[in-house]
This record gives structure tokens, C-alpha cells and sequence, in this order.
């Protein structure tokens, strides 16, 4: 019994550190990873099966129509640059905010970049975080007066 209690003991740091906000950070910046390298087997694992994807033109996709978008091509990204993250941990509900620089490309070869601002919900299940929602905003450059 006391060689249990012990070894609860020596666990319970990582199990916490699971759900920690640098955790979160990782898996955040894991997802930008996989959608630049169209990792599909990766997407699968950090995309939660509920998840709600608003883009910032107002399109909204589930788990299955964003990861055929990326498969595709029809969504496209070149790089994913955080400029600002914000982690924040809830027990088991992490929300990120931030603003991100994308590099996309278009079916034709063209290349743009947008900047967002976004939020975004991850859970714990399945022993990682994954994502369930995202909702962003494009920020428009500064007018001059």
C-alpha cells in the first residue's frame, strides 16, 4: 500500500502537466504543423470529432469537410507564423487567442498572406488536446491618416 501511494505520488506532476498550458501551446503549434505539411493522420488526432471551424470569411466546416479542404488543396498553407499566442487552461477546456500570419496559396499557384486574429477551444480526451473550435478575423493593415 504505501509503495502505491508513493508511486501516485511520483505520477500526479505528470498528470497534471498534461493538462498544462505549455502543453496546450504545443498541441497548438503542432496543428499548425500538420496543416502545412497536409498531414491527414495527424489532423485526424488533433481535430476533436465535434469540431466547429469558422473561417474568417464566414465559411464553416466539421472535422471531416476542413481535412478534405487541406487534403484537397482547396485550403492551402504555405506557413503558419504566430506573431501573439495566449494559452489558457480550464481542467480540461483550453482556449487560445492570437494573431497568426498565413501564407496561403491558391489552386492557380497565386500566394497571399492574411493576418488573423483568433480563438480557439481545445478539450482533453483521449489522453491529448484536441481542437473543437476556431472562429478568426482578418486584420487589415493600419490606414495611414
Amino acid at each position: 500500500m504505501k509503495k502505491l501511494l508513493i508511486l501516485i505520488m511520483l505520477l500526479a506532476p505528470l498528470v497534471g502537466f498534461a493538462q498544462s498550458e505549455e502543453s496546450l501551446k504545443e498541441a497548438e503549434l503542432n496543428r499548425f504543423k500538420v496543416m502545412v505539411a497536409k498531414d491527414v493522420p495527424g489532423l485526424q488526432a488533433v481535430l476533436h470529432k465535434d469540431l466547429v471551424y469558422f473561417h474568417s470569411s464566414g465559411v464553416q466546416d466539421n472535422k471531416e469537410s476542413y481535412i478534405a479542404s487541406i487534403a484537397s488543396g482547396k485550403s492551402s498553407y504555405v506557413t503558419i507564423t504566430p506573431e501573439e499566442l495566449q494559452h489558457r487552461v480550464y481542467g480540461k477546456t483550453g482556449v487560445n487567442t492570437g494573431i497568426v500570419s498565413i501564407l496561403q496559396q491558391a489552386a492557380d499557384g497565386a500566394q497571399t498572406t492574411i493576418r488573423l486574429r483568433f480563438t480557439d477551444v481545445f478539450v482533453y480526451a483521449d489522453k491529448r488536446w484536441q481542437m473543437v473550435s476556431w472562429q478568426s478575423t482578418k486584420l487589415i493593415p493600419a490606414q495611414k491618416p
